[in-house]
């Protein structure tokens, strides 16, 4: 089952370490200490003593825990599973067995996933459609469940699977028109307006500084609803 990996290069923005801690947490709304653990693994304590558990996310900057956009896409997908009550251990299984089975280096990034109750399957790996979703959170065992599609539409590839752009996802709220995006190659990768590319904070501080959406949307020449969508993103 192992598949040829797809190359990428240092010169992919994709890769650079552009986010702190604080910031890809806000962008998906899970709390920094939960986001800390995915990188950096954390203690815990058991009958036989105190192990450490792995991080999930390996930093593109691991000494100053710098994340970078395709870092920030397996931490949505992380997020996903939180929010689906889908327990850390079930992940952290179905990671295994597609590093070992598949040959996945990063499984959060290449692969599609869809959850079902507390079961975990595949839909796609590194830009290749499986006929039947594969249920990694039992082994490898193939099946089909409810597909809970609301998740698979957040995230565009490009030709070889790889990620280009997030609509995130926060905390489970989700804008259906697609108004806030993440793309690296526009407004630094901050959260912005897909059809401007206008950041969505800038919105939001003038908002918060008193500013009114009407004056907002006539200054920026946007829609009422774009502006709406960046100032309850950011209030969120």
């Amino acid at each position: 089952m192992a598949r040829s990996k797809v190359e990428r290069t240092q010169e992919d923005v994709r890769e650079y370490p552009s986010y702190s801690i604080d910031e890809v947490a806000q962008y998906i709304g899970v709390p920094k200490n939960t986001l800390r653990a995915w990188i950096t693994g954390y203690s815990y304590k058991t009958r036989t003593g105190i192990h450490k558990a792995v991080p999930i996310i390996q930093p593109a900057d691991a000494k100053k825990n710098l994340l970078s956009f395709f870092n920030l896409i397996e931490a949505q997908v992380l997020a996903a599973t939180r929010e689906r009550k889908i327990s850390v251990s079930r992940v952290r299984r179905a990671i295994e067995y597609l590093k070992k089975e598949a040959g996945e280096d990063r499984p959060l990034l290449n692969c599609v996933f869809e959850t079902a109750g507390q079961q975990i399957f595949v839909q796609q790996i590194t830009g290749t459609r499986l006929k039947h979703p594969l249920n990694v959170s039992k082994y490898g065992q193939y099946g089909f469940k409810t597909i809970l599609k609301k998740y698979l539409s957040r995230i565009e590839r490009d030709a070889a699977g790889l990620p280009t752009r997030l609509y995130p996802m926060k905390a489970g709220r989700i804008n259906q028109n697609k108004i806030i995006t993440i793309y690296p190659f526009v407004s630094s990768g901050k959260p912005s307006l897909r059809k401007s590319g206008i950041m969505a904070e800038i919105i939001w501080l003038r908002k918060r500084e008193g500013e009114t959406e009407k004056d907002l949307a006539r200054d920026f020449k946007l829609k009422p609803s774009e502006i709406k969508a960046a100032i309850t993103y950011f209030a969120a």
